[in-house]
């Protein structure tokens, strides 16, 4: 910095004043630099502290972006939880002012009040790029975003998405057998392998064939693999992050796509091979759906009531049905935003659970005979009847939600508790810190799926817990029932999850089917390599010990 002061002093100054210019550039730029760092000192709103410790230029926001835990250091305790007050409320800057929450009952009250969240421009940037420039999730509202968020709706209905259980669990048959005969090359019955890479198989699996009728291929008798298409895709899916993340900024190689890098030219390869797999595939679903209108107005006019045997719609063919604007790059866009969302999310939550179980051979028994129990001979399923299969899911996600944090931009002034939060503030809302905190959960930070279930010994089956009418069970953990309302791991609000349905749905199927053949264990001397992307955290990469049961079901 002090080299490029002195060269342009020396061309702007002459010789006799030169020192004194240089001297009032560096005080210029020193009472700058102060008066930045006072700003992110300021707390927004009077008796709510700001978080000390911020960056004189950009504040907070490293810390935000950054890994949640270093060893024993938790960079969200630190911006979330201990300079927090009574009412759970802190101050800290991201680039701009905002204001944190970690009560359940304002994190709802914000994000029924606004769907409006402001975009990181690096990661709307690179985004647009790899997704398209009318991607449903880098709108932060207006009516295109209402519209293309009602055609999902359409296709993500709660019959839409029960239509979809029979691929979900032919998927997870797939999984299962692929697994089962892994284990059964080894002589004891037991293999180390990958959880991440086996949840992220299944749930792309899954999304291929209930979202575009697609089959990736990655489960075959002789094992798991990702086949080149899923490949493709899961390039796309860790570049968005490569080149946002605050170390690639000044990376010119990262953040400028033209250059001929070998990076680069296997970013173009990769997109092409998932953009030619989506146009292909919408091309066949459109002249399909054009035939079957066809021929559905043809016997319409010709017969005098009778009706034909109704195809399963996938979700693309849901979504065709209901648009107005069916041009490919509008479909492209619209099925990469589905599949990249619903890709990560739900492989993360299937890892998580799998790991949690690990720590509780107790339970993997119970959801193993719960699953025995519910899926028959046929392996048809009723999967609101897993109910404590869903309850792991619940808790797990509690614990280790697939979003860490989520924010919006107030549109008008509200009031928390006796604080004015004025309009244009934003908001952030710790997800992973909220709910574990105990204002909204009793005995927050343990694992106790019986805070969502308990046992009827009349019925000699799980029933759902209502917290409204109790207060605890019987069992030995004696925790309160949990207010549901307060689990806002797929956010509120006109913004939430609109795929939570299918999310919950597909873990669910997922773990009832390995709870049924295999027990999982983990080595706990080993540390778990956590990593941060975007606004998720979660291994890398995470060994676990698939254990088949002696009694399996052939």
């Amino acid at each position: 910095m002090l080299p490029l002061l002195t060269d342009t002093v020396e061309v702007f100054f002459p010789p006799g004043g030169r020192v004194l210019a240089l001297v009032l550039l560096v005080t210029i730029l020193l009472w700058f630099r102060s008066k930045l760092a006072r700003q992110k000192l300021i707390s927004p709103i009077p008796g709510v502290e700001m978080v000390p410790g911020g960056h004189w230029f950009y504040g907070h926001i490293k810390h935000v972006m950054g890994p949640i835990k270093v060893g024993d250091k938790d960079y969200f305790d630190q911006l979330f939880v201990d300079y927090a007050n009574e009412q759970g409320l802190c101050c800290a800057h991201y680039m701009e002012p905002a204001i944190s929450v970690l009560s359940a009952k304002h994190a709802r009250t914000i994000l029924r009040q606004t769907s409006r969240r402001g975009a990181v421009k690096m990661i709307q940037r690179h985004s647009k790029q790899t997704l398209g420039q009318q991607s449903l999730i880098l709108q932060s509202g207006g009516s295109d975003w209402k519209r293309q968020r009602g055609l999902v709706q359409y296709a993500m209905t709660a019959d839409a998405i029960t239509e979809h259980n029979p691929i979900i669990i032919e998927v997870a048959n797939a999984m299962v057998t692929a697994l089962t005969n892994t284990c059964k090359a080894e002589s004891n019955g037991v293999i180390e392998l990958d959880v991440v890479h086996i949840a992220q198989c299944f749930t792309l699996e899954a999304f291929g064939k209930l979202a575009l009728g697609h089959d990736f291929h990655c489960f075959s008798d002789s094992g798991i693999m990702r086949s080149r298409e899923a490949e493709a895709f899961a390039f796309l899916v860790n570049d968005i992050p490569k080149r946002s993340c605050p170390s690639a900024v000044f990376n010119p190689l990262l953040q400028m796509y033209f250059l001929p890098t070998a990076y680069n030219r296997r970013y173009k390869m990769e997109r092409g091979i998932v953009e030619s797999l989506l146009s292909s595939v919408i091309k066949q679903a459109k002249d399909e759906f054009a035939a079957s209108s066809k021929r559905d107005s043809s016997k319409s006019s010709n017969s005098k009531g009778g009706s034909s045997k109704k195809t399963r719609d996938n979700l693309l063919t849901h979504i065709i049905r209901a648009s107005t604007d069916n041009s490919d790059d509008n479909l492209v866009d619209m099925m990469k935003t589905i599949l990249f969302a619903g890709y990560e999310t739900t492989a993360i939550t299937i890892t998580f659970v799998l790991y949690n179980l690990t720590k509780y051979p107790e339970m993997q028994e119970l959801c193993c005979a719960e699953a025995r129990r519910i899926l028959q001979r046929d392996d048809s399923i009723t999967i609101s009847d897993l109910r404590y299969t869903r309850a792991v899911i619940l808790e797990s996600m509690r614990l280790n939600p697939t979003v860490v944090w989520t924010s919006r931009n107030l549109t008008k002034t509200i009031n928390l508790d006796g604080f004015e939060i004025p309009k244009g503030l934003r908001v952030v809302i710790p997800l992973t810190k909220l709910l574990v905190d105990e204002r909204n959960f009793e005995r927050a930070k343990e694992f106790i799926p019986t805070r969502w279930v308990r046992w009827n010994e009349e019925k000699n089956e799980w029933v759902e817990r209502d917290h409204r009418k109790e207060s605890t069970d019987q069992s030995p953990e004696a925790v309160s029932a949990a207010d549901p309302a307060n689990f806002l791991a797929f956010s509120d609000g006109a913004r939430d999850c609109v795929g939570k349905r299918l999310a919950m749905n597909e873990s669910t199927v997922a773990l009832a089917s390995l709870m049924k053949h295999f027990r999982v264990s983990y080595d706990e001397s080993k540390p778990v390599e956590m990593k941060r992307r975007l606004t998720s955290w979660f291994p890398h990469e995470l060994h676990i010990n698939f254990h088949l049961r002696d009694d399996n079901a052939e």
